[in-house]
């Protein structure tokens, strides 16, 4: 599936408006990276939100799952696609294939084997293997499993006394995030056409091409999408009827 205009990041649509922002056509030509971490219950409402009889992919477990390592510049989105003649190699990922299938997991289920890591290798990963840490299929996917197990997002959260099945301020999960890491994080939210009720959908961290954490100041939507002056919910199921797989 293809990204949204709402956002380039994303691969289904949001109930949400995005300021317009400037796309670069220079490939390699980025600031940081930003590492994004979605909670798989709110990315599964928007994948049925799309098609009603869609199913979705869920861990067992209540666990927040990877989406990608994004180069990005400063109030900008992009590059993305920087090498379009180059082809995904499954092949690379042997070796850790089944760690992936737990933790950077496609929830759109029905979705072609190998599709979503697909997706974020041609779009942002052929951007961000200038760099010698992930310069190849393995070494990008090793190295978001390796930021998920030292950033995991549910074990942050519950430092902060943030769980899920409970509705928070954007500002309490902000604050809390941001003093657990001590860096600035970006929320994001989606919203229920129908009840109007939002959801927290991404939290995202960002680093320096060392990879060290730094703040999110920088990028663009920061520090939240998600309104203000109304509680979001932290859903402990999927918000939505829906049939699932669970493994």
């Amino acid at each position: 599936m293809k990204d949204s205009p709402s956002t380039s990041f994303c691969r289904t649509k949001r109930k949400f408006k995005k300021p317009k922002l400037q796309k670069l056509s220079g490939p390699n030509d980025f600031d940081l990276l930003i590492f994004t971490q979605h909670w798989p219950e709110t990315v599964c409402f928007t994948w049925q939100e799309t098609v009603s009889n869609h199913t979705c992919n869920l861990p067992r477990d209540e666990e927040w799952t990877i989406h990608g390592i994004w180069p990005t510049q400063n109030h900008k989105e992009g590059p993305s696609y920087c090498n379009k003649s180059m082809k995904f190699d499954s092949a690379k990922l042997t070796l850790i294939e089944d760690e992936l299938e737990l933790k950077w997991i496609d929830v759109e289920n029905g979705t072609k084997p190998f599709s979503f890591w697909k997706h974020e290798w041609e779009k942002h990963g052929t951007c961000a293997m200038v760099l010698p840490e992930v310069s190849d299929e393995y070494k990008y996917f090793k190295k978001g499993l390796e930021l998920l197990d030292q950033y995991d997002m549910k074990g942050v959260l519950a430092k902060a006394n943030i769980f899920p099945g409970k509705q928070y301020m954007v500002q309490e999960i902000l604050n809390g995030v941001n003093n657990i890491l001590g860096k600035h994080c970006q929320v994001e939210c989606v919203i229920n056409p129908k009840t109007k009720e939002r959801y927290l959908f991404e939290i995202r961290i960002c680093f320096d091409k060392s990879f060290k954490l730094i703040d999110c100041d920088n990028i663009a939507s920061y520090p939240t999408n998600c309104a203000r002056k109304r509680k979001i919910s932290y859903p402990g199921t999927v918000p939505s009827r829906i049939s699932l797989i669970q493994f």
